[in-house]
């Protein structure tokens, strides 16, 4: 049977690996407020060569590939595809669940420390004018919704696993480079792309838990009702007629 919100909050709570991300996450925040300052300041202060000349390029196209709106069609394929051939919700329900906690996660961080903009170059939490920089919600997403789309894969055995490997080293790679372009054009301080990376990677945890805890085969029983019939020709209505007979 589906577990109560109390048994899923408790195996959340219980993960150790979830519990070593929390920690990581904390750290991180702790070690933002204050002794990353001065690496944020040199990474923010630092040349930036060409900056005039491959600005729009950077922003109108290596810097989106993080995004929710291009990673999250990317997800939103992947979930369809899995929950389509294997009946099952369980993909767009983890989907769901891993993008709403990352989204809750990372934008209350934002709202309570209030971090400035690089370009303010005033690293400190609490900024006066306010401020949503901490932590990027673009390294979050690096891992997160690609990780869930890499963990569909994995879980339903799509791919060989040398390819696992590769798509594995791609989010990687995805994570570097938006975090350097994001430094580069003075979008995030670099300790908000490494926070908001560990951000995901704890999202990402709660997702991979969530999934041990749905019940092998539950998420089929209500699956799309109107499956292989034709939703106009009234074949569902005479299927509930003749089960009421």
């Amino acid at each position: 049977m589906w577990p109560s919100w109390g048994e899923i909050a408790w195996g959340m709570a219980s993960d150790k690996s979830a519990i070593f991300m929390l920690v990581a996450l904390i750290v991180m925040t702790v070690l933002s407020a204050g002794p990353l300052h001065i690496v944020d300041n040199w990474v923010n202060t630092a040349p930036r060569p060409f900056y005039d000349e491959i600005r729009m390029f950077l922003i109108l196209w290596p810097d989106t590939i993080a995004s929710r709106g291009v990673a999250g069609p990317v997800l939103g394929v992947v979930a369809l595809h899995f929950a389509y051939q294997y009946q099952s919700w369980r993909p767009i329900i983890l989907s769901g669940a891993g993008l709403v906690g990352m989204i809750g996660l990372v934008g209350t961080m934002k709202f309570l420390l209030t971090r400035g903009h690089p370009r303010t170059f005033n690293p400190a939490f609490f900024s006066d004018g306010g401020g949503v920089s901490f932590p990027s919600g673009h390294g979050a997403n690096a891992i997160l919704i690609y990780g869930i789309a890499l963990f569909l894969i994995i879980r339903y055995k799509a791919v060989r696993p040398h390819i696992v490997h590769r798509l594995a080293w791609t989010i990687v790679v995805i994570a570097i480079l938006q975090s350097m372009i994001s430094t580069y054009l003075h979008f995030h301080w670099f300790s908000d792309l490494a926070t908001g990376m560990v951000a995901g990677g704890f999202a990402l945890r709660l997702v991979i838990r969530l999934d041990q805890m749905i019940p092998e085969g539950y998420t089929t029983h209500w699956w799309w009702p109107w499956r292989g019939r034709r939703l106009w020709s009234g074949e569902h209505r005479a299927a509930a007629d003749t089960a009421s007979a």
